[in-house]
């Protein structure tokens, strides 16, 4: 078995982190960077991270996220935040996304309609632009994940969370930006359980 499909195996949603383990600030700063690099639909970059890292702060979370003891166990928690308002076209944000590129204005006007065809199209316009926005924090945190497996450091995708009352802990204002999901980093309390999964034969078609 390669080394990527190990790690693979390895990943498993750990429920309760060894608190007193600490993630290496080298590490965890590969697993950022990791996260900066991963790809974004148009290039929009729409996903902010929050590490929260402070007894106090996760001390703070854990309770509007279910309770659940990965919050306060992990050794780093992540929390994703997505743009909304500023993605739909014209913005901008959109603007100097564009320009960052080295793109000209005329190459912004043409990539304002075709991002903006692409949302209406997918119907993720007005309010939908959340749904949008928040599978491109998907996208990076499987990067992030994927990455932290590989050295075999354990993780927690946390979607039991009151979204209103975590936006309001962080002061966000729900027109621009949103919290998508949290992911918890680490180092695992006790051993995987065992995973069970589809055949390959029942998961995959071929026409």
């Amino acid at each position: 078995m390669n080394k990527f499909l190990e790690s693979v195996n390895f990943r498993h949603a750990c429920k309760l982190f060894d608190e007193n383990k600490k993630i290496p600030q080298e590490s965890f700063e590969e697993i950022l960077e990791v996260g900066r690099l991963a790809p974004s639909s148009f290039g929009m970059e729409p996903t902010r991270l929050l590490v929260v890292r402070s007894d106090e702060a996760k001390k703070a979370l854990r309770p509007l996220c279910w309770d659940q003891p990965q919050i306060t166990t992990a050794s780093e928690v992540v929390v994703f935040k997505s743009l909304q308002s500023d993605l739909v076209p014209p913005s901008e944000y959109a603007k100097n996304n564009t320009l960052r590129r080295k793109m000209d204005l005329s190459s912004y006007k043409a990539f304002c309609e075709r991002l903006g065809s692409y949302l209406k199209g997918r119907g993720f316009t007005d309010g939908n632009i959340a749904h949008w926005s928040a599978l491109q924090a998907y996208i990076m945190a499987t990067y992030m994940v994927s990455y932290a497996s590989y050295l075999k450091i354990d993780t927690c995708y946390i979607e039991g969370f009151d979204k209103d009352l975590v936006e309001k802990l962080y002061g966000l204002d729900s027109f621009k930006e949103q919290v998508s999901l949290i992911v918890c980093f680490g180092y695992r309390a006790k051993a995987q359980q065992p995973r069970y999964r589809i055949s390959l034969d029942e998961l995959v078609e071929y026409k």
